[in-house]
C-alpha cells in the first residue's frame, strides 16, 4: 500500500515469487507459499529463486532442522513418533520425551537465522546449542546440532544453493493494450534470468500507467529487496516510492530508469511471457468446471452437480498391516493438502474400508462431499454405504471396478442404484474419477511402503508399552538388539529401568514371551510442505542429488 491508503491496483493474494512460511502456531511448521499474508501472524523469509532451488531448499530445511511437516493437532502425548521421525525428519514433538516444547522452539530459532541468512547469528545458536547440551549429558541432541551446522555449511559453500536474492536485480516493464495494463517483473543475477512474474489490472484511458507501475513495486517487496530496481520509463512517484521502500527496509534503494530496451530485457520478456502462455495454454482444461460438473450429474444420475468428490481406495497388500488412501478434488482442482493414508490391523479390506471411511465421516464433518468415488464392486460400495447410513449423510457413492488383471485400469462403474456404466475414456468426467481413483490408490501404496519399511522401529514399543519412547530407545542403545532386552531376568531389569517401572517392565516382558503383547501399527499422519492457500502445490521438495543426477 501506498501512504496514500489502499491501492486500487492491489496485488494482494496474487502469487509472488516462492517463500518460506514459519507459522504461527504452537509447534511452528515451514512451508512453501507464493502468498504472503499479513493477517495471520506467521513470518515469511524469502523470496527464493530458481523454482528448482527452492524446491531444494525446502527440502534440505525438512532434513536439517527436521520441524514437524504434519498436519495434525500435537500436545507432545503420543505414546510413539510417526514415521517421518524414524525417516530422520522430524524430531517428533508430539513425543514429550523425544523432543520437548522449549527443545523443538530452539530448532524453530535455529531454523529462522538461516532462512534470514544470518550466518554470524546461526553459528553462535548452534555452538550455544551444542554447548548447553553437551553440559546436560544429552550428548544425542550435541550431535544433532552439531550435524545441522556441518550441513547449512556445506549448503551455503554450494553454488547451487545460492536462493537468497538480496544481491539481484529487478526490471520492470508496462504493456499497456486490449483494455488491460500488464507489469512484467524479471529477476536477474549477472546474466541469468532468476524469475519471472506479470500482473494484469484493467485499463482505462484515465489510468496513468505510471501510477500503476509505482503500487506494484511498492506491494512487490514486502519481505525482501533487491540490490537495484530498474524500470523501462521515469514516472512521477519514482523517487516517493523509493524512500518508502528505504524507511521500509531500513537501507537505501536504487530505481533507476534504463530506457525502452534496457540491456536486452525486453528480450528476456518475452521469453518469459512467450513460456508463460506456453504453461497456460498446457493447464487450460480441455472442459470448463462448470461443464465438468453437469457431465458428472448427469452420467451417474447424482442429485447435484458435485464441488466436492472424496475417493477411497483400500488393500490388504503383503504385510502385516491393510492400508487406506483418501484423495480429493474440489472445484476443479486436486486438493492434495487434504489427502489421507492409514494403516490398519484389522484383516480384509472391506473392513479397513469401512473403518476408514467412518473415521472421515465421523461427527458430521464439514465439508462434506456430493460424491464419494470408491476402489472396487458392489461389496465395497456397500460398505461405504452402511457408514454413511449409519451418520444419516445423504451423499452419492459410485464404485470404480477394475477389469481382472489390470488392476491400474477401470472396466466400468457401479452406482449405490445397482447400475452399471462402462467406462469411457472419452468422457472427462470418467477420466478425472480414474484420477481420484489413481490418486488413492497411490496413497494406499504409499502407506503400505511406509510400513513393510518402518515396521521393525515399532518392534520395541511392543514389547515394552510402559516403558516412553526416550527410554525404550535408551534400553535399546545398552542392549543392542531387542532380542537382547527380551532375554534380560530381573536383576538385569533392575538395574537398567527405575525402580517405579519395574513391575510394569516385567509384565510386559512376560506378555511379550508368552505371545500375548499386541504388535503396534506404525503411525502415519498427513503431511504437506506447502501452506494450503499458498499457490505453491508444485514447489514439492526434491533432493539437491536428484537434480544433480538429472544434469549429467
Amino acid at each position: 500500500m501506498s501512504k496514500r491508503g489502499k491501492s486500487k491496483y492491489s496485488i494482494q493474494g496474487q502469487p509472488l515469487y516462492p517463500h518460506i512460511k514459519l507459522t504461527a502456531e504452537k509447534f511452528p511448521r515451514l512451508l512453501s507459499t507464493r502468498i504472503v499474508d499479513d493477517t495471520d501472524r506467521a513470518e515469511y523469509f524469502g523470496p527464493f529463486l530458481t523454482r528448482s532451488a527452492a524446491r531444494i531448499l525446502i527440502d534440505f530445511l525438512n532434513t536439517a532442522f527436521r520441524l514437524r511437516s504434519c498436519t495434525i493437532p500435537i500436545d507432545g502425548t503420543f505414546n510413539v513418533p510417526c514415521t517421518q521421525y524414524y525417516a530422520k525428519r522430524c524430531v517428533a514433538p508430539c513425543v514429550e520425551s523425544l523432543c520437548g516444547y522449549h527443545e523443538y522452539l530452539e530448532l524453530v530459532d535455529l531454523a529462522r537465522s538461516f532462512l534470514h541468512n544470518d550466518r554470524e547469528r546461526f553459528e553462535a545458536r548452534a555452538y550455544g546449542l551444542i554447548k548447553q547440551s553437551s553440559e546436560n549429558l544429552d550428548f544425542e541432541r550435541a550431535a544433532f546440532v552439531r550435524d545441522t551446522l556441518e550441513n547449512v555449511r556445506s549448503f551455503w559453500s554450494a553454488k547451487r544453493s545460492d536462493v537468497w536474492i538480496d544481491d539481484a536485480v529487478d526490471t520492470y516493464l508496462v504493456e499497456r493494450d486490449a483494455g488491460v495494463i500488464k507489469v512484467f517483473i524479471v529477476t536477474t543475477r549477472r546474466a541469468r534470468m532468476l524469475g519471472s512474474r506479470v500482473f494484469v489490472f484493467p485499463a482505462s484511458d484515465h489510468i496513468d500507467t505510471g501510477e500503476v507501475l509505482a503500487e506494484v513495486i511498492y506491494q512487490f517487496y514486502r519481505v525482501h529487496l533487491p540490490r537495484e530496481i530498474r524500470v523501462a520509463f521515469d514516472f512521477e512517484r519514482r523517487h516517493e516510492i523509493a524512500h518508502l521502500l528505504a524507511d521500509k527496509f531500513g537501507r537505501p534503494v536504487r530505481i533507476v530508469v534504463r530506457g525502452e530496451k534496457p540491456e536486452k530485457v525486453t528480450a528476456m520478456l518475452a521469453l518469459a511471457r512467450t513460456k508463460l502462455d506456453v504453461e497456460l495454454e498446457k493447464i487450460k482444461p480441455v472442459i470448463s468446471v462448470t461443464d465438468l460438473k453437469r457431465e458428472l450429474k448427469s452420467t451417474f444420475g447424482l442429485r447435484k452437480a458435485p464441488a466436492r468428490i472424496e475417493a477411497f481406495d483400500a488393500a490388504h497388500i503383503s504385510g502385516s498391516f491393510a492400508a487406506a488412501g483418501m484423495s480429493v478434488w474440489k472445484n476443479g482442482e486436486l486438493s492434495a493438502g487434504e489427502y489421507r493414508e492409514k494403516l490398519s490391523d484389522l484383516s480384509g479390506e472391506i473392513a479397513t474400508l469401512r473403518e476408514f471411511v467412518s473415521e472421515r465421516f465421523a461427527s458430521r464433518p464439514v465439508p462434506l462431499p456430493e460424491l464419494v468415488l470408491v476402489d472396487g464392486g458392489t461389496s465395497h460400495l456397500n460398505a461405504v454405504l452402511e457408514v454413511l447410513a449409519d451418520r444419516q449423510l445423504a451423499i452419492s457413492v459410485v464404485g470404480a471396478v477394475k477389469p481382472q488383471g489390470a488392476h491400474s485400469e477401470i472396466s466400468h462403474f457401479v452406482t449405490s442404484a445397482g447400475k452399471r456404466i462402462e467406462f469411457d475414456y472419452s468422457s472427462a468426467a470418467m477420466r478425472l474419477l480414474k484420477v481420484l481413483r489413481d490418486e488413492a490408490h497411490a496413497l494406499a501404496n504409499a502407506a503400505h511402503r511406509k510400513s513393510r519399511d518402518m515396521a521393525h522401529f515399532y518392534e520395541l514399543a511392543a514389547v515394552l508399552p510402559s516403558l516412553n519412547e526416550k527410554e525404550r530407545q535408551e534400553l535399546l542403545t545398552r542392549f543392542g538388539t531387542i532380542a537382547n532386552i527380551v532375554k534380560l531376568n530381573r536383576h538385569e531389569i533392575a538395574n537398567a529401568v527405575e525402580a517405579t517401572k519395574l513391575a510394569a517392565v516385567i509384565n510386559d516382558l512376560e506378555d511379550h514371551r508368552s505371545g500375548c503383547s499386541r504388535p503396534v501399527v506404525p503411525l502415519i499422519v498427513p503431511i504437506r510442505f506447502d501452506d494450503p492457500n499458498g499457490k505453491a502445490g508444485d514447489l514439492r521438495p526434491i533432493p539437491a542429488s536428484r537434480i544433480s543426477r538429472r544434469t549429467k
